[in-house]
């Protein structure tokens, strides 16, 4: 019988098989690599930075975002499978002296178990990070964090078409008219401009303007408890330090990362 899935797993489901989906112990049991790679590979057309090229670049650093969140959900779910399918065919036997939390690190080489879930431990990837990423490559935050993070700075922001009603580019009419027109992969500002309410120029300013109301990333980890201001701004330092190591990629390379 497999134990009841950590917030990690859940979450890597989720943001591969969708928001609905109940990650039970069967669920988990039943699953298959190609099933995985199936749900991936939708995903990823879906979410992949070469889908907007032709879009402002906030939409695009978005699109990178959600498309490396839903890469990083492959990599867990993959990891989980091999060890799932490792441990039935050579299943470990517990003994007394070894306690649980050892016998669960030493099943993977790639990940280690706290009381928050999976966290990675490999190498940290050489190229340029942003602090979220870097703390989960870093080890120091478990992956359903780094989601929940991504989403509490998201809910910080207002939205862009409350920020267009405030300056008077769009009406309460127009704004429903906006939210009632469904598209496969636009967001609210390509819907307007497919509507003809918004401008070119006029989108790309509401997205600007928007990202400059969120808070910092990492302020969610100081107020959640996760790290002191202290040890934040030390790996704030840290994440610079790495940064420093690489030049800014060219648009043309950054689409391809």
């Amino acid at each position: 019988m497999i134990a009841l899935p950590d917030a990690n797993i859940q979450d890597a489901c989720k943001a591969l098989f969708g928001p609905d989906t109940c990650v039970s112990p069967s669920f988990l049991l039943s699953l298959k690599p190609n099933t995985i790679k199936t749900a991936f590979r939708k995903k990823a057309k879906e979410t992949h930075p070469d889908l907007f090229t032709a879009h402002d670049p906030a939409v695009q650093k978005r699109q990178a975002e959600m498309f490396r969140v839903v890469n990083d959900a492959y990599e867990i779910m993959r990891r989980y499978c091999e060890r799932r399918d490792r441990m039935r065919v050579h299943p470990v036997r517990r003994t007394h002296d070894t306690p649980r939390k050892q016998r669960t690190a030493d099943a993977t080489r790639t990940f280690r178990v706290d009381e928050e879930g999976w966290l990675y431990r490999g190498i940290v990837p050489e190229r340029r990070l942003e602090i979220g990423r870097y703390l989960y490559y870093r080890g120091r935050i478990p992956y359903h964090t780094l989601l929940r993070a991504l989403a509490w700075q998201m809910k910080q922001r207002p939205t862009l078409g409350a920020i267009a009603k405030s300056w008077g580019w769009l009406s309460d009419d127009q704004v429903r008219t906006i939210l009632g027109l469904r598209s496969y992969t636009s967001r609210f500002g390509q819907r307007a401009l497919q509507l003809g309410f918004l401008s070119s120029y006029q989108a790309r300013l509401l997205l600007s303007y928007q990202r400059t109301l969120q808070k910092k990333l990492g302020q969610y980890f100081v107020e959640h408890g996760h790290f002191t201001q202290t040890e934040m701004d030390d790996l704030v330092a840290d994440l610079t330090r790495h940064n420093a190591r690489f030049p800014l990629m060219s648009v043309a390379e950054w689409r391809r990362s």
